[in-house]
């Protein structure tokens, strides 16, 4: 039988597409067992619109999923990330008119501690310049997925407030592919290149001599307070040998179900952010901690949260600057202004009751001109702090100042702990 050239290129044509049509089938047949655990998670995504049926997304789950994807499933599902349909929000990497702009601002611009905690979802962050960048096609690994979700879901993560430095170690030991820097002072400290890099799965330990070993930088403790939270509350864990895979990118797979274990730690009912203490502090003050064992000192060119910890329920604080500076103290919105004369009696500080407050407000003002300092120093210059070298000293326990004024004298300049 003789055949058209015609006749034998359809033939070829349907058997290619029969051949390729058995192929796509055979892989979807494949990746349904591969992800057969991540089947319920998947069904439950679909009933909340977010994807379609585990046979319809089966040939999908091993695919790698970008912030984009991300971002629009965290959209869909958890509806209470919205902001105000006029508000304009600036997203770096992600301007307006951009197709993704609206969810990123949504999402994004919901952050509780925005506008300055959008720095901590973004995809390229520089905390020196205080810069950052949104990057909607960058292919998530687990350690970009996690530092994202503990900026949107801040109650995951672990309370390390309770804890010692040598207890928190121990714990962030256990992760056995966290690779863990231990510099000798702070100075080498700022010099390792992740110093204050939230995006490198690796942390900073410093341990000088005759100290106790203490996180690097607060952003290290995001870190740990990221890992620790997700691993315990089961979102995401380490495996039976330790291993977190932080660089490993993460799957569509592992993502809808990390993101199901969301929503069920919220109760199932969606996301309701409680307010941390942190964020209940008006953004403009300085925190400062006040511990029971510790007595604390700092250079101070703004005004401050005293924030009590360890549920200290007093604060010893005394000051030192060149000219007389009063403060006025705000504590459940009651207020009372000290004189510098008071205030500069090292050896007698004043006492500053919580009364169940979180945090006292401490506003310093210019005697010779009556002007809080930062407003001072905006009319001066920046050489003003450094001729008043106004200095704090704090404590949650009574302490004779004069001792760590010696202490100061004697290291130079730099913050002291005892």
């Amino acid at each position: 039988m003789n055949y058209s050239k015609w006749h034998v290129l359809l033939i070829a044509v349907l058997s290619f597409s029969l051949f390729a049509t058995s192929t796509v089938s055979a892989a979807t047949t494949s990746n349904a067992k591969k992800y057969k655990w991540a089947k319920p998670a998947v069904q439950f995504m679909a009933s909340h619109d977010v994807m379609q049926s585990f046979e319809q997304e089966a040939d999908r789950l091993n695919q790698t999923v970008s912030k984009a994807e991300l971002t629009q499933m965290i959209h869909t599902l958890f509806k209470e990330f919205r902001v105000e349909q006029d508000k304009k929000i600036e997203i770096p990497g992600v301007p307006e008119g951009s197709t993704y702009y609206s969810i990123f601002r949504d999402v994004y611009g919901s952050i509780p501690s925005n506008p300055s905690g959008m720095i901590a979802a973004a995809d390229l962050i520089n905390y020196n310049n205080h810069t950052f960048t949104y990057r909607p096609t960058k292919e998530l690994s687990r350690w970009d997925l996690l530092i994202a979700l503990n900026a949107l879901f801040p109650d995951i993560g672990y309370s390390l407030d309770e804890m010692d430095t040598k207890e928190i170690i121990t714990k962030v030991k256990s992760f056995m592919d966290i690779p863990k820097r231990t510099f000798s002072s702070h100075e080498t400290y700022d010099k390792w290149k992740y110093a204050y890099q939230p995006l490198a799965p690796e942390l900073g330990i410093v341990k000088e001599k005759k100290q106790n070993a203490y996180l690097g930088s607060d952003l290290d403790s995001v870190k740990t307070v990221a890992l620790l939270g997700f691993s315990k509350a089961g979102i995401m864990k380490r495996d039976a040998k330790g291993k977190f895979y932080p660089n490993q990118k993460v799957t569509l797979a592992e993502t809808v179900v990390i993101l199901q274990r969301i929503y069920n730690f919220y109760g199932g009912k969606g996301y309701k952010h409680q307010p941390t203490k942190d964020e209940l502090i008006p953004r403009e003050l300085s925190r400062e901690y006040v511990y029971r064992d510790s007595s604390l000192g700092s250079l101070i060119s703004d005004n401050v949260a005293l924030i009590s910890m360890d549920n200290v329920s007093t604060a010893y604080l005394a000051i030192s600057a060149t000219e007389p500076v009063d403060l006025k103290v705000i504590v459940n919105g009651e207020s009372i202004t000290y004189p510098y004369e008071r205030l500069s009696v090292l050896d007698a500080p004043i006492m500053i009751a919580f009364d169940g407050a979180d945090y006292a407000e401490v506003y310093p003002i210019l005697r010779r001109t009556g002007k809080p300092i930062v407003d001072q120093g905006e009319m001066e210059g920046p050489d003003f702090f450094e001729k008043l070298d106004l200095f704090f000293y704090f404590s949650g326990k009574w302490t004779d100042f004069n001792v760590f004024n010696t202490f100061w004298e004697d290291e130079g300049d730099g913050d002291f702990e005892q």
